[in-house]
């Protein structure tokens, strides 16, 4: 265990072609995992670190110092060290050398643990997961590999890797058991997990996320606050709960998933119909196979703008699981009160910080912390496409109703193909214009436009299809599938009887419904809708 310390990285890595090779395969490529125990086997054969530059405690999950349950862990001088987070006597315990392959030694640059696992980076920005961390250190083991197909792709090199602006976020059946839907009903996760590792990118205004089931590209995106267009500075995740802020220390927090946003038709069962009434399932096997159990409702979440925090504060944000249920963690952010330094942190839903005393140095850097919502001040450009199409005629074989009615995985199915296998369905009358389309986002006002010319307000939700190769972000030349939603907003809908048109597109396109599923395609100039 002693070459641990000194050894450098491995003659046949090359970090600008892949990540390092010597671990091409782990567990963490063989889901679920065991459950969080913490048992210490192999523990007492890990080498005790005797350096100084140690950090006495762990409160806050940052580039360098992260924690689970049962461990804490540090990056220090290259080296990635480990302790069991249980404080013995009033004392931690020493901090050890953790072990690491050796084409991994002195390359590491960055850490982020969460529930079993815990992902780093190198210089480069490649990924390398360490699976069973919540568990004993002698099953502590490394993978290279990540994305498509089925965590068995040739790795992953992040596009955005600044310090703290990336992070693992790790949701099992066993640590957080279930999440909830837009409507709050809970769902049970499945035995795979949701595993992700988003990043801010570009402006801070793009958080693009790898998935280690998906391909290895950066088109995959949690749409920010704001439509989009915030500005984070800084990013912290666990458990599907996503946590930035912005340069102002305004505030925001996400519960998203790919698998539970409505893009995973394989093994999640959607709808946005009203479920209520319908009983929740016993697992998420019985509620992919059964109707009668209630579908996960959609759009997804939305941000939740949290409060102010009445203190000095720096960009060290840090959000972690605190046990069963989507609502359960907490909220970090280092600062300051009456001089002296330490963390905010609150619940994830309640109203008002509290703050904790360390007296130890503030990692990130200080934040213009003012008193009032400056969301607005710094927003990114809208998205340059403005597209707009014939919604076609509802007499058509197969459309969004159908295909969500259906038992086919129709996330993956781009409804140009429809038309190329001559299910063709001919225009309706009805026209519908996006202005600002950003295929990321959830939710956006759009415009329908009547035979008669007249235009009235709708909104459109999406979520991302389900790809099996490499594409760019946003839009281009090449299609972009995505399933979604056009909804009449509540206020229009209860008036309709006083608006002959817009009744007539309820009763005739809408079929009497509030909302209504579509299949979409866009490319950077036009859009297809089914």
């Amino acid at each position: 265990m002693t070459g641990l310390l000194t050894t450098a990285p491995s003659a046949g890595a090359d970090p600008t072609s892949g990540p390092a090779s010597c671990v091409p395969f782990g567990t963490a490529q063989l889901p679920p995992g065991l459950p969080s125990m913490g048992a210490r086997d192999g523990l007492a054969n890990l080498p005790v670190f005797v350096g100084r530059n140690a950090p006495s405690s762990v409160e806050l999950r940052t580039q360098t110092t992260q924690f689970n349950k049962f461990w804490d862990f540090s990056l220090v001088d290259g080296a990635l060290l480990t302790r069991p987070r249980v404080w013995t006597g009033g004392n931690a315990e020493p901090w050890r050398y953790a072990p690491l392959p050796e084409c991994l030694r002195n390359r590491l640059v960055g850490i982020s643990a969460d529930d079993d696992e815990l992902a780093a980076i190198d210089a480069d920005g490649w990924i390398y997961t360490m699976d069973n961390a919540s568990q004993a250190p002698l099953t502590w083991n490394w993978t290279s590999a990540f994305g498509a197909p089925i965590w068995t792709g040739g790795g992953k090199r992040l596009l955005g890797g600044a310090a703290g602006q990336w992070a693992l976020s790790v949701a099992s059946p066993w640590d957080n058991h279930t999440y909830a839907d837009v409507a709050g009903r809970l769902h049970y996760y499945g035995l795979a997990k949701m595993t992700m590792v988003p990043s801010l990118t570009g402006d801070g205004s793009r958080i693009t996320y790898a998935d280690p089931w998906l391909p290895n590209d950066d088109s995959y995106e949690i749409g920010g606050p704001v439509g989009g267009r915030f500005r984070s500075i800084a990013l912290s995740s666990s458990a599907s709960t996503t946590f930035v802020t912005n340069k102002y220390g305004d505030m925001y927090t996400r519960n998203f998933d790919f698998d539970g946003s409505g893009s995973d038709s394989i093994f999640f069962r959607y709808s946005w119909d009203d479920q209520a009434g319908k009983p929740t399932a016993p697992n998420s096997a019985f509620e992919s196979w059964f109707k009668g159990y209630a579908a996960v409702q959609l759009p997804a979440q939305d941000w939740v703008h949290q409060p102010k925090i009445p203190g000095e504060i720096t960009s060290a944000i840090s959000v972690h699981s605190t046990g069963i249920g989507p609502d359960a963690r907490e909220l970090r952010v280092a600062g300051r009160r009456g001089g002296v330094a330490g963390f905010w942190h609150k619940h994830l839903n309640a109203p008002t910080w509290e703050f904790t005393a360390t007296g130890a140095d503030l990692p990130g850097t200080p934040l213009e912390n003012s008193s009032y919502d400056r969301s607005a001040d710094t927003l990114a450009p809208s998205a340059p496409w403005n597209l707009s199409t014939t919604l076609p005629s509802r007499d058509a074989w197969v459309d969004g109703q159908v295909l969500v009615d259906s038992v086919l995985p129709y996330s993956i199915l781009d409804p140009r193909l429809l038309d190329q296998v001559g299910l063709h369905a001919g225009p309706s009358g009805y026209r519908l214009s996006i202005d600002g389309f950003d295929p990321v986002a959830t939710t956006r006002y759009a415009t329908v436009t009547a035979p008669d010319g007249t235009e009235f307000p709708v909104i459109v939700h999406t979520a991302d299809g389900l790809r099996f190769a490499p594409r760019g972000a946003g839009l281009d030349s090449q299609p972009r599938h995505l399933v979604g939603a056009i909804e009449v907003p509540q206020s229009a809908f209860d008036a309709r009887g006083t608006d002959p048109v817009l009744d007539g597109f309820v009763r005739d396109w809408m079929r009497g419904k509030r909302i209504a599923p579509i299949s979409l395609s866009a490319t950077d100039t036009d859009l297809v809708v089914r």
